[in-house]
C-alpha cells in the first residue's frame, strides 16, 4: 500500500462531464496519496493502491461531480422560477388592462434591477418574437404566447427536478459507499492491531 490517506483525486471516469456535457474517455487513474510519514506522492499505477483507496477515490470523484451537477440544476431551477414570476406579472398586468409594453417595467424580484421593460424582457430574456408595443385583455394571441412560454418553463422545471433528484441520489450513494469503505478499513486496522 502506498499510503494511508487520499488527499487529491484526478480522474476521467468515462461519464458525461457536468461542466461541458461532453462524454469523457477512460484513461489512467491519477491519485495523490499521503503515507504514514506525511509524505505525499502521486500514483499513476494502480498496482500501488489498495482496493479501498481506489474505490474511495472513485466514489469521491463521483460525489464531487454530482455536487457540481446539483448546484447547476439548482441554479437552473432558480432562473426558470424567476422567469415564470416575470411572465406571470406581465400576463396579470395585460389581463388587468391595456399595458404599454415599452414603458412598463418588470419588477426587481422577477428581473435584474436595471429598468428592464416588459418588451425588452420578453424579447431578450424569454425569446418571444413579434412582441406588440401594447397589449390588453383582448390580445388573445399574445396572451397565448405568454402562456406557452410559461408552460415550456414549467416543463423544463419538472425535467430539471427529476434530474436533480437523480443527481442527489447518486451523490448520496457515493458518500454511503465512502462511509462503508471507511468502516471496513477501520475494522481491518482494528483487527490487525488486535492480532499484534
Amino acid at each position: 500500500m502506498a499510503g494511508n490517506g487520499i488527499s487529491t483525486v484526478t480522474f476521467d471516469l468515462s461519464m458525461i462531464d457536468p461542466d461541458t456535457g461532453r462524454h469523457l474517455k477512460a484513461k489512467l487513474y491519477n491519485v495523490t496519496v499521503t503515507d504514514t510519514d506525511g509524505v505525499t506522492s502521486t500514483e499513476t499505477s494502480l498496482r500501488n493502491l489498495s482496493i479501498g483507496q481506489l474505490v474511495m477515490a472513485i466514489c469521491l470523484e463521483r460525489a464531487v461531480a454530482m455536487e457540481k451537477e446539483i448546484i447547476r440544476k439548482m441554479d437552473s431551477l432558480n432562473n426558470t422560477a424567476t422567469q415564470l414570476e416575470a411572465l406571470t406579472e406581465i400576463e396579470t398586468a395585460i389581463v388587468g388592462g391595456v399595458v404599454d409594453l415599452g414603458t412598463a417595467m418588470v419588477s426587481e424580484r422577477a428581473a435584474p434591477p436595471n429598468g428592464t421593460t416588459y418588451i425588452d424582457y420578453l424579447e431578450n430574456t424569454i425569446g418571444l418574437v413579434d412582441v406588440p408595443s401594447s397589449a390588453g385583455p383582448d390580445s388573445y394571441e399574445f396572451i397565448s404566447k405568454l402562456e406557452q412560454a410559461m408552460d415550456q418553463r414549467n416543463s423544463i422545471n419538472q425535467q430539471t427536478m427529476i434530474e436533480l433528484q437523480s443527481a442527489t441520489s447518486k451523490r448520496d450513494q457515493s458518500y454511503d459507499m465512502i462511509s462503508n469503505i471507511l468502516k471496513s478499513l477501520n475494522q481491518v486496522l482494528v483487527g490487525n492491531a488486535n492480532n499484534m
